[in-house]
């Protein structure tokens, strides 16, 4: 236990500096951990693969909150953006939980890791996302709100990998766009978190200290040092400039790919 909770404060430590750099809950980061973590403990992948990224998102519900409150102090964030794209994620969250329930585990890490791994790419290679020529509109933000909380909450992240190009897509400087994806990580969070612990209540099989598919220990473990972290991420994301940034997103996203490929 004690070698799990030292393993936990790294991965706060990382992941917190990470929301506050780019704007992403850390789950990425998180789930892969988790999955690695209870599986060593010999928990079955059909047990392991919800708790993990449930465990993930109820961490991104105080990561992002710190995050999203330092970013709010220092002016980059949109509240009215804020708000369009939070309309769509409430309906959107609540559904992905359902589908990570009932899909094969194997096929779900297929996914992750084809997800990560076209993620990293694109950032390398630096494709140039189109800017629109006019504001997008209230429908928009609300459809595209709705797919980011899906998807987020299929792969048990706070949607920055998705919210922060979207927001740079409709002519959101990157800093204000970070901020403001850090800010969308919250509701996302909270009601995936919700769902993942609700629809987990009565499965056999959990760990101790587990509340449906949450796992206490890892919440606990990661978020003491993760809020404290979002903090000192903000500050640098001020610092450094947006190719830099660009960068060290997509490496530090790499060995996640590799090991959702090899499991």
């Amino acid at each position: 236990m004690i070698a799990e909770f030292l393993i936990f404060g790294l991965v706060g430590i990382i992941t917190g500096t990470m929301a506050g750099l780019f704007g992403v809950g850390g789950g990425l980061i998180i789930v892969p951990v988790m999955h690695f973590i209870l599986t060593s403990n010999g928990l079955e992948e059909s047990i392991a693969m919800p708790l993990s990224i449930g465990t993930a998102l109820a961490c991104i519900i105080v990561t992002s909150s710190s995050a999203a409150y330092s970013h709010y102090q220092k002016g980059s964030l949109s509240l009215k953006r804020f708000g369009q794209l939070t309309v769509g994620i409430l309906v959107g969250a609540g559904f992905g939980s359902s589908f990570v329930i009932n899909v094969d585990s194997e096929i779900l890490k297929t996914m992750l890791a084809i997800f990560v791994a076209i993620m990293s790419l694109r950032l390398f290679i630096n494709i140039q996302m189109p800017k629109a020529t006019k504001e997008p509109n209230f429908l928009f933000f609300n459809l595209s709100g709705g797919v980011i909380g899906y998807l987020s909450s299929i792969f048990g992240i706070g949607g920055g990998i998705f919210s922060v190009p979207l927001l740079k897509i409709s002519g959101m400087e990157m800093k204000k766009a970070v901020g403001t994806g850090a800010a969308c990580a919250f509701p996302i969070a909270l009601l995936s978190s919700a769902s993942y612990l609700l629809l987990g209540l009565n499965v056999s099989g959990l760990p101790e200290y587990s509340i449906g598919f949450i796992y206490i220990p890892g919440v606990i473990g990661i978020v003491i040092f993760s809020f404290f972290f979002a903090k000192q991420g903000t500050k640098l994301a001020h610092k450094l400039n947006d190719n830099l940034l660009q960068f060290i997103f997509a490496a530090h996203l790499i060995p996640v790919a590799i090991y959702w490929f090899l499991k």
